[in-house]
């Protein structure tokens, strides 16, 4: 099995930019990640040189063209060094009440991280970021959009599985920004990031186009949509996660969207920024009595 370090690091997803590794449709591979902080952990320096949130890629896939999508397999997730909280100013759902750069650190025990104070949490290893390459160049940190990105999504863990469009020739895929744990929505600004090591599958669909990122988790299948507006990307989730059982099972649209509505969830992803993920989830034990 191949391996992919974490010195093929990048910040932008480009288009144009030599891949660091060629892949065959349903290669397995393991991919290292930074975390976002690169190893920093000192809150001054933190400071005078935020995060720039690196991503390990970025991966060709041999004959993905566009239209096509991928399917990710997610086989493990394994947390590497310790984790992580830092805050500062501008940063999460409070910007203007938490002004002073703030950083918890998390040493890992067994499955569950343990905070300086000694406070307990379960540990759920989870990828923050993933994403195909769009047309135009975009960062790795912050932006998401149709073709994936900065999600931030908890449920993302080993067992799961991600669907993104393939935009560009070879798909491009990037990945890194892992979370030892963290919450819908990280609050404060970012989860307990950590290093990681990834196994991944990756599968080509040829002609199989999606409208975004779709997972299918232990619990849940997902639809994700980014956007500028919070109400905006939570409707086109909704009509996402609609169409989709529109296509794929025997429902119609009003079936469909009461189902969503009874037994539905939307949340959102990702702190506030320019673009926000929100997500909507179905229960898979729903999902498998749709015929």
């Amino acid at each position: 099995m191949r391996r992919l370090t974490k010195q093929n690091s990048v910040f932008v997803l480009d288009p144009e930019a030599q891949p660091a590794m060629t892949i065959f449709n349903g290669e397995e591979l393991i991919v290292e990640t930074w975390d976002a902080f690169q190893g920093e952990r000192d809150p001054k320096k933190l400071a005078s040189n935020p995060p720039r949130g690196p991503a390990t890629g970025q991966i060709s896939v041999s004959g993905a063209k566009p239209g096509d999508s991928l399917r990710i397999d997610i086989l493990d997730v394994k947390v590497i060094g310790d984790a992580v909280h830092w805050t500062g100013p501008g940063r999460g759902f409070l910007p203007n009440d938490f002004n002073d750069h703030y950083v918890t650190h998390y040493r890992v025990e067994k499955n569950e991280i343990v905070s300086d104070k000694g406070v307990r949490i379960p540990m759920k290893p989870s990828i923050g970021m993933i994403a195909t390459t769009p047309r135009v160049s975009r960062l790795t940190a912050s932006d998401s959009g149709i073709y994936g990105g900065d999600i931030d999504l908890p449920e993302l863990t080993s067992g799961s599985t991600i669907f993104l469009p393939v935009l560009v020739p070879g798909a491009l895929l990037a990945l890194g920004d892992c979370h030892a744990a963290v919450g819908d929505g990280a609050v404060g600004g970012t989860g307990a990031e950590c290093g990681a090591e990834i196994h991944l599958r990756v599968s080509l669909a040829k002609g199989k186009k999606i409208p975004g990122p779709r997972a299918i988790t232990p619990e849940y299948f997902i639809t994700i949509s980014p956007g500028v507006n919070l109400a905006s990307s939570m409707r086109r989730a909704v009509k996402q996660m609609v169409d989709y059982l529109v296509e794929e099972t025997s429902m119609n649209p009003y079936e469909a969207y009461g189902l969503l509505s009874v037994a539905g969830d939307i949340r959102v992803c990702r702190t506030f920024r320019p673009i926000s993920p929100v997500k909507m989830l179905l229960s898979r034990k729903v999902l498998s009595q749709l015929k």
